[in-house]
C-alpha cells in the first residue's frame, strides 16, 4: 500500500494525477483484481460527530483498473461511510452518473461507452463531491489520497 498524500478539497490535482497514472499504467494490482485510488475526507469535529452520530472516516474508493489492468466504463466509486449501503441514495443522481446499493455496499457510477473518452477529471470531482455532500460542510484541509494495489474482488 502506498502512503497517504494530503490535498485540499478545492485543489484535487494530486488525486487526478494518481487516477491518470494508475489508468495509464493499466496496473492489475497485486492480486490481478485491479487498483483503486482511495480518497478520505477529514473526520468531523468531535462535537458535530456527537450530534450527527458520524465519527467514522468517510472514504471514496475509485475503481480505476479492473481484473488484468483493464480500464473501461463504467467507473465505480465505492462509498465507505457511516451511512452504509444507503449512502449513494442520499446523493441523488447527476447526468452521466448512476447510484447503486449492491450487496450492501454503496456505489456511485460514472457511465460511458467504449466510444466515450475517459473523463478522469469528472470522475475525480464526482468522488470528492459525493464525500463532501455526505460529510455536510467538510473542511477544506485534512483530505488525503492513496493508491491501493492490494484489492481482492470476489
Amino acid at each position: 500500500m502506498e502512503r497517504w498524500l494530503p490535498f485540499r478539497r478545492s485543489r484535487p490535482d494530486r488525486v487526478l494525477d494518481l487516477v491518470r497514472r494508475v489508468a495509464e499504467a493499466r496496473d492489475p494490482g497485486e492480486h490481478g483484481d485491479g487498483v483503486e485510488v482511495v480518497l478520505e475526507a477529514p473526520r468531523t469535529k468531535w462535537w458535530r460527530a456527537l450530534f450527527d452520530r458520524d465519527d467514522t472516516l468517510a472514504q471514496a474508493r475509485i475503481v480505476v483498473t479492473r481484473a488484468g489492468g483493464e480500464v473501461r466504463y463504467p467507473f465505480d466509486i465505492q462509498l465507505v461511510t457511516a451511512y452504509g449501503a444507503g449512502a449513494a441514495h442520499r446523493l441523488g443522481t447527476r447526468p452521466g452518473w448512476a447510484v447503486s446499493n449492491s450487496a450492501g455496499l454503496a456505489f456511485v457510477i460514472q457511465k460511458g461507452t467504449h466510444r466515450t473518452a475517459f473523463d478522469f477529471e469528472e470522475l475525480t470531482m464526482g468522488a470528492i463531491a459525493a464525500l463532501a455532500k455526505l460529510r455536510r460542510k467538510p473542511q477544506e484541509r485534512g483530505w488525503r489520497v492513496r493508491v491501493d494495489r492490494n484489492v481482492k474482488r470476489q
